[in-house]
């Protein structure tokens, strides 16, 4: 007989043991088809390039002046890089200055000036005007310290748009 009295196959294996075995052959098959398909949704990037305008009124001149076109410009308290470096303008600092009669004079003070840089960098859109470069939410106003290149100093996004 194939099988015996105790439900044994030629006496050696059960059927439980053989509906097992089948059951966790059935299970170890389909796990490996659905993790070897690619059926993962696609990704849908967002990615864009952004036109990035920094401002600040007064820097060291030194700092400054370090900054070269083609740096990597990046928010030095959050490490995420806002963009390389495509314009560089630089001016007179601009300070204000309150006299004793409570006028506010506008003034320049020696060895520091105020500064335009502009950045190109890729970013998604946070949905309400703001842009995300590597995690960080930034908008037009955040204010932050920059390290661009070997340099760092104060700045201020004044400009925020998609390029062309």
């Amino acid at each position: 007989m194939i099988i015996d009295s105790k439900g044994k196959l030629f006496g050696k294996v059960s059927i439980i043991d053989i509906l097992i075995l089948v059951v966790l052959i059935v299970g170890i098959a389909g796990a490996a088809k659905f993790f070897m398909t690619d059926s993962a949704l696609p990704i849908i990037d967002r990615t864009e390039t952004y036109i990035v305008g920094l401002y600040w009124e007064e820097s060291p001149d030194f700092a400054v002046n370090a900054a070269k076109i083609g740096d990597v410009a990046r928010d030095f308290d959050r490490g995420s890089v806002l963009g390389k470096v495509t314009d560089i303008q630089i001016h007179e600092s601009v300070c204000f200055i309150e006299t004793e009669d409570g006028q506010v004079l506008v003034g320049s003070k020696p060895g520091y000036v105020s500064y335009h840089i502009t950045l190109e960098g890729n970013g998604t859109p946070d949905g309400y005007g703001g842009v995300v470069f590597n995690g960080v939410d930034y908008q037009v106003g955040r204010q932050m310290i920059v390290k661009v290149g070997s340099a760092i100093f104060q700045g201020r996004i004044d400009r925020l748009e998609k390029k062309g």
